[in-house]
């Protein structure tokens, strides 16, 4: 029963390796030098006014974490979810211990 599909899977393989050949994770590289780093270019060809644009609107933007909830909100958030953490790991512990076999 395994000997016909082995051909049958080989093929398979064979035909899946020709078509992935051209197919590769990194690009092979270019004649044209392209900056490691995404800030060089803006550098490069706008000058240090685009940057300092850019910088100083990014300095004003709020982080999006620092918007959504406080510290408070945090600190409340994570008494009752220990609590809730607890509770279930306590249960989880006491029907181990009760089911005889560890």
């Amino acid at each position: 029963m395994a000997r016909p599909v082995l051909p049958a899977a080989c093929l398979v393989a064979l035909g899946a390796l020709a078509l992935l050949r051209g197919v590769a994770f990194v690009a092979a590289p270019g004649q044209e030098q392209v900056p490691a780093l995404r800030g060089q270019d803006v550098v490069a060809k706008s000058g240090v006014a685009a940057t300092a644009a850019y910088a100083s609107a990014v300095a004003v933007a709020p982080m999006p974490a620092e918007a959504a909830l406080s510290e408070k909100q945090w600190n409340s958030f994570g008494q009752v979810f220990a609590i809730f953490f607890l509770f279930f790991w306590v249960a989880g512990f006491v029907r181990l211990l009760t089911l005889g076999r560890l």
